[in-house]
C-alpha cells in the first residue's frame, strides 16, 4: 500500500495544488506557519474530541489514508471516523512539523506524532509516527487535502 502510494503522492501534489491563488505566490515562512497551525488545530481539536472541528481542518474534498489502510474522503466522513476513533479511546495526540515544502499554491508536509490508542488487547498504548500532508490554500484559507499516517508495527497489533 505505501508503494502504490508512493507512487500517487506526486499526481495528488500536483492535483492539489492546482486551484487558483486568492493572493500572492506561497512562500516557504508562510507554509509553515499554515502547517504549524494546522497542526496545533488539530491537536486541540482531538484533546476536546471535536469531530466537526477535525474535519474543518480538511479541505472539502480532504481525504485521510487512515492508519488501517481504509480511505476516508470528504468532510462528512471524516466527521464520522473521528467520532469513532474518539469513542474507541484514543486521545493524547501531539504533531510537530519538521518540515514544509511549497509546491503551487499550496505544499506539503512531514510530520512527527504521537498518540494514545487501544491497542488490540484492550489496553492504551502510545503510537508514534509520522505523516506527510498536503496543504492546500483555498478561499476560505489553509487546510489539508491529503493525511496519510505511518505507525510503524507494534508487537500489540
Amino acid at each position: 500500500m505505501n508503494r502504490l502510494l508512493t507512487l500517487a503522492l506526486p499526481a495528488l501534489l500536483v492535483g492539489a495544488t492546482a486551484t487558483p491563488a486568492p493572493a500572492a505566490d506561497v512562500t516557504e515562512s508562510e507554509l509553515m506557519q499554515a502547517a504549524t497551525a494546522l497542526a496545533q488545530q488539530y491537536d486541540a481539536n482531538y484533546a476536546t474530541k471535536d469531530p466537526a472541528g477535525m474535519a474543518a481542518l480538511y479541505a472539502s474534498d480532504g481525504v485521510l489514508v487512515a492508519p488501517s489502510g481504509s480511505i476516508v474522503r470528504g468532510r462528512q466522513a471524516l466527521t464520522t471516523y473521528y467520532a469513532n476513533r474518539f469513542a474507541s479511546g484514543a486521545r493524547s495526540h501531539a504533531i510537530k512539523v519538521v518540515e514544509a515544502d511549497v509546491q503551487g499554491n499550496g505544499g506539503y508536509g512531514l510530520t512527527q506524532f504521537t498518540v494514545t490508542v487501544p491497542g488490540a488487547n484492550g489496553n492504551l498504548r502510545e503510537e508514534h509516527g509520522s505523516i506527510v500532508v498536503v496543504y492546500r490554500r483555498d478561499a476560505d484559507g489553509w487546510h489539508m487535502r491529503l493525511v496519510e499516517p505511518s505507525v510503524p508495527e507494534s508487537a500489540d497489533h
